[in-house]
């Protein structure tokens, strides 16, 4: 008989005890019964000796064996208990996020038809661009299905050459012994300037682990550094870890990697289907994936031979997950090429505080690009609009929509960034003030006019348009704010010979629309460019001459420490989508505190001066990266028992250590109370030492794992919190 350690995705800590009359190799999934539910847990130790306080007897057996191998390898495993203890988590939670859907579901980890395609006929001609584009993506490589889709390939086009003979449809799993990494071919290679150069020489130098902080301005050429140091893994006949903050960025980045690599390139997404992920899990795994081009949860993606990690825009709030296991994936990548041996490389224009922090401690090697790759690239002109005392349209000065008028005349392209969607921030009744509310937020409604709903921009959840004020029973509304609809329909009305895009989480929600939109922007077939964050993020637009910024003064006044500095990321990424080739650009910032410090060192002295500032902000009111903080999150549904247990919570912290380095704030609120039909309370703990932390916070999940806190509420530890209001 065998005893099994076993973890179960639920929010309990601690592993539990099956038996078994086979052994169950650590890694495997199991079928068991649980509180009387048939769940799906993973082994991760089988013993022949009974280590748990319970009678053999009293010891449930396994349902069913689902892998009798194991489908990930030891470095896998070590990634998830690290992620479990280093982020206070339940470690069957941490397995069940680590794992691609259908694994989840118990499908078997095997592979299913890969369908790939290959050229045949290379003196094809054809006038059509999309056969074009396949053409081009085939040339002296090899292209998956999945691969196509994800580049927003015409599939019926595809179908066309293959009815033609141009192109030969094949199953990839049929050529599993083939080589991926022979005949390897780099195209359309670069010729670096010194400061590129000499970081690319720093990388490819790396004898096994190492943390590269890669601090290049805007269009400086962090991509062909990544690309070229690429080149030196795969020629070792190693694989590598592309990490991106966000999904729009991964097709392009997909389509650039294929122009210069042909090997198999994958990509791991949430938009992918449930077959996809686990078949491109399942490639990297097996060595059929050169390349991995992914999200956040791509960092539990194992590998056969990783050689390399790279995280671009490291900066990026999107690395950390805001739900249940709130775990950061930039430091899980950190620890992931730990244990692979091999380097990691952050990359960005804006690097975050913590990471230029620990480049001035030793722990990160700092490169920097501080020039422009292209030579002959434009001046950019930043400028303060001061708006105090102005009427604006829209949300837009006078000032901006002339300056806005003079560009377009020229025939350039300019960019509007508003980071709120939607046409306005809410809906007022003008007789008795009542200001339409989420019932189950905490926040104001938003009125989005192309869909004609009040949309919740926190649950998500919509309401019709009221006809009558449900306090008044008056008619007459006002709405408040701007969003990018309004700002939309204003530019169109103003501009009419101009087209305009406007690109935010609604306008480009169905699959292959912001690829679609990024490339007519390139093709200059829209003139008016209104964005949210989407557009800050790595993009070239050679034809955009002027930037403009709005509505950018909540952030100077937040209560979050971390909002200036996520404002001066966010400025710098938008600035540097002007400028970038021949053509001089203008920013443009609208403000009613055009002379805040922290506004005038963001714009006059540049991101460096700013973070020097920052940091030694920090360093005096002993925040992170001098600190280190966690906060306990507790939400219920019920108010009066999420108040009791985080007292409960916050008795317990006081008892269970008296060591003065660590601070335990007393329980409050988050910002916004009420969230997703649950109530929320959170507490802060801080300490100088992680060390110290760790060990306090180890104390708090025996007493969790023990049942000895009030289990009616959902109570998750945060490491390493970005908010910490909320």
């Amino acid at each position: 008989m065998y005893f099994l350690q076993v973890a179960v995705p639920l929010p309990l800590y601690g592993l539990f005890t099956y038996k078994s009359d086979v052994y169950v190799d650590s890694g495997c999934r199991i079928k068991v019964n649980f509180n009387n539910q048939n769940i799906i847990g993973l082994v991760l130790d089988c013993s022949e000796s009974n280590n748990n306080n319970y009678p053999d007897s009293k010891i449930k057996y396994i349902d069913e064996i689902i892998d009798f191998e194991p489908y990930i390898d030891k470095d896998s495993l070590k990634l998830i208990k690290f992620t479990s203890e280093y982020q206070h988590s339940p470690i069957g939670m941490i397995v069940d996020l680590s794992q691609p859907t259908a694994l989840r579901k118990g499908l078997k980890a095997c592979r299913q038809p890969i369908y790939a395609y290959k050229l045949l006929n290379y003196n094809y001609k054809t006038r059509s661009d999309k056969q074009q584009k396949i053409l081009k993506l085939l040339n002296n490589q090899t292209v998956s299905l999945a691969e196509f889709k994800g580049l927003n390939v015409h599939i019926p086009s595809l179908k066309v050459l293959e009815q033609k003979q141009v192109v030969l449809k094949f199953d990839l799993n049929s050529e599993i012994n083939t080589d991926i990494f022979k005949n390897l071919q780099f195209n359309n290679k670069h010729v670096l300037n010194n400061e590129q150069q000499s970081a690319l020489n720093e990388i490819n130098n790396a004898n096994g682990f190492k943390v590269f902080l890669l601090h290049g301005v805007t269009g400086s050429g962090k991509t062909e550094v990544y690309m070229q140091a690429i080149e030196n893994v795969l020629k070792r006949k190693q694989q590598v870890l592309i990490m991106v903050p966000e999904i729009g960025l991964t097709p392009q980045t997909i389509e650039r990697f294929h122009n210069h690599f042909n090997i198999p390139i994958a990509a791991m997404h949430s938009a992918l289907s449930e077959r996809e992920r686990l078949d491109n899990y399942l490639a990297c795994r097996d060595g059929r994936i050169g390349i991995l081009i992914g999200t956040r949860s791509s960092v539990f993606t194992p590998f056969k031979s990783l050689g390399m990690i790279i995280i671009d825009e490291e900066h990026d709030s999107s690395y950390k997950q805001q739900d249940t296991c709130r775990y950061n994936g930039k430091y899980i990548a950190i620890y992931k090429a730990k244990i692979s041996n091999c380097p990691i490389v952050l990359g960005s224009a804006t690097p975050s505080l913590e990471s230029i922090y620990n480049c001035k401690i030793g722990k990160y090697q700092l490169l920097k690009l501080n020039s422009k790759a292209f030579v002959n690239h434009g001046k950019v002109i930043e400028t303060i609009i001061d708006i105090r005392n102005s009427v604006l349209q829209a949300g837009l000065s006078d000032y901006l929509i002339n300056a806005m008028q003079t560009e377009l005349q020229q025939g350039n392209q300019v960019l509007i960034f508003l980071n709120k969607r939607g046409f306005a921030n809410r809906v007022v009744c003008n007789d008795c003030g009542y200001v339409f509310k989420c019932k189950f937020c905490d926040s104001f409604l938003t009125y989005h006019k192309t869909k004609n709903i009040l949309n919740c921009h926190h649950c998500e959840a919509n309401y019709n348009v009221p006809s009558i004020c449900p306090n008044c029973n008056s008619a007459n509304f006002s709405i408040i704010g701007n969003g990018t609809e309004q700002i939309e329909e204003f530019l169109k009305q103003r501009f009419p010979d101009y087209p305009v895009v406007r690109i935010d989480r609604d306008s480009t929600s169905s699959r292959g629309k912001l690829d679609s939109y990024i490339e007519d922007i390139k093709n200059n077939k829209f003139k008016i460019l209104i964005g949210t964050q989407i557009l800050s993020k790595g993009h070239h637009f050679p034809n955009v001459t002027l930037v403009g910024l709005i509505n950018v003064d909540q952030s100077l006044y937040s209560n979050d420490f971390r909002a200036t500095e996520q404002l001066a990321q966010l400025y710098t990424q938008v600035a540097g989508r002007t400028g970038r080739e021949e053509k001089d650009g203008k920013v443009l910032i609208q403000s009613y505190s055009p002379n805040n410090l922290i506004l005038q060192t963001i714009i006059g002295e540049g991101y460096e001066k700013f973070v020097d500032y920052c940091l030694n902000e920090r360093k005096y009111l002993n925040l992170p990266p001098f600190s280190y903080q966690a906060l306990v999150r507790i939400s219920s549904s019920n108010k009066e028992t999420m108040n009791n247990c985080a007292y409960e919570i916050f008795n317990t912290l006081q008892k269970i250590s008296r060591d003065p380095s660590v601070t335990v704030e007393p329980p409050r609120s988050a910002v916004m109370e009420k969230k997703q039909n649950k109530f929320h309370v959170l507490i802060m703990i801080q300490s100088n030492k992680r060390k110290n932390l760790s060990l306090y916070l180890d104390n708090l999940v025996k007493e969790l794992a023990n049942n000895k806190i009030n289990k009616k509420t959902e109570i998750y530890i945060d490491i390493d919190p970005t908010e910490v209001l909320q």
